[in-house]
Formats: C-alpha cells, sequence, structure tokens
C-alpha cells in the first residue's frame, strides 16, 4: 500500500475536525483538509462527482472538485458527528478516523491504479494486435505510387 500525501491531509483535516469542540467549526475544518487534499492528490473513492460533458475547462476542473469534497465532508462529518457520540474518548476516536480513512483513501487509490493499468495493458496488447495485420495487408496491396518509366510503341 502506497500511502499518498492527499490521504494524509484528508485524514488529518478528519482528525482535526474531530478534535474540535463545536460542530459549527468542524464543518470548514474537514472541508479545508479535502480541498486541500485533492491539490495534492485526488481521493480513491470519490464519493459523489459530477464530471460534466462540456467542452470549457474550467467546468471540467470545478465541477468534479466541488461535487467531490461537498459528499466527502458531509460524509465524513455524519462519520466525525457519530463516532464522537460513543462512549470512545474523543482523541482516540479523531485518530482511529483519521487514520482509518488514510488506510481506505490509500487502499482505493491503489486499487483504481492497478485497473488503470490493467486497461492500458489491454488496450496496449489490443493496438499491437492490430498493428501485424495492418502491416501483412500493406505488403499484398497494390503499389499506389505511379511508375515513372515509360515504354515506347
Amino acid at each position: 500500500m502506497k500511502v499518498r500525501p492527499g490521504a494524509v491531509v484528508r485524514g488529518a483535516g478528519v482528525a482535526l475536525a474531530c478534535l474540535a469542540p463545536d460542530p459549527s467549526k468542524r464543518s470548514p475544518i474537514m472541508l479545508a483538509g479535502f480541498a486541500g487534499g485533492w491539490f495534492l492528490n485526488r481521493p480513491g473513492l470519490q464519493v459523489f462527482t459530477i464530471i460534466p460533458d462540456a467542452n470549457e475547462p474550467w467546468k471540467r476542473a470545478t465541477v468534479p472538485f466541488a461535487t467531490s469534497v461537498t459528499s466527502w465532508s458531509t460524509l465524513m462529518l455524519g462519520a466525525t458527528t457519530a463516532v464522537r457520540r460513543t462512549r470512545l474518548p474523543v482523541p482516540i476516536a479523531a485518530v482511529v478516523l483519521g487514520g482509518g480513512l488514510v488506510v481506505i483513501d490509500s487502499l482505493l487509490a491503489d486499487r483504481g491504479e492497478a485497473r488503470e493499468a490493467r486497461e492500458a495493458a489491454k488496450a496496449l496488447e489490443a493496438h499491437e494486435a492490430v498493428k501485424p495485420a495492418e502491416v501483412d495487408a500493406s505488403e499484398h496491396a497494390p503499389d499506389p505510387t505511379p511508375s515513372t518509366e515509360t515504354t515506347l510503341p
């Protein structure tokens, strides 16, 4: 498992938010953690992400960011509230929740990278299989360039 810097920032944000005694302070802390972690690398599990079909680059960059950060922050805010209501001491709950997020995020990112590598290998293999067929077809095709030799009657 490769621990990513973005996962560490997201986990630290969740742990700090869990330590915050005031519920109104938790949401901005968590939002800052997820936003900062996004720029280091995207999360392994994107709970709810919308990728628009538009050609405008600003939409293709901001909409996935906004939807993913908002959904993760909302989900983890609920988890933080639930963990704080247990009998588990708050500092231990913060470490468990933040550390668990780092591990899960990193594992999911590893699985995603492995899937992308398999898909790229399949695409390369398919491309390599098509190349010899193209070469064989070109060997048997007539030469399209006209001959410069002329014969006299």
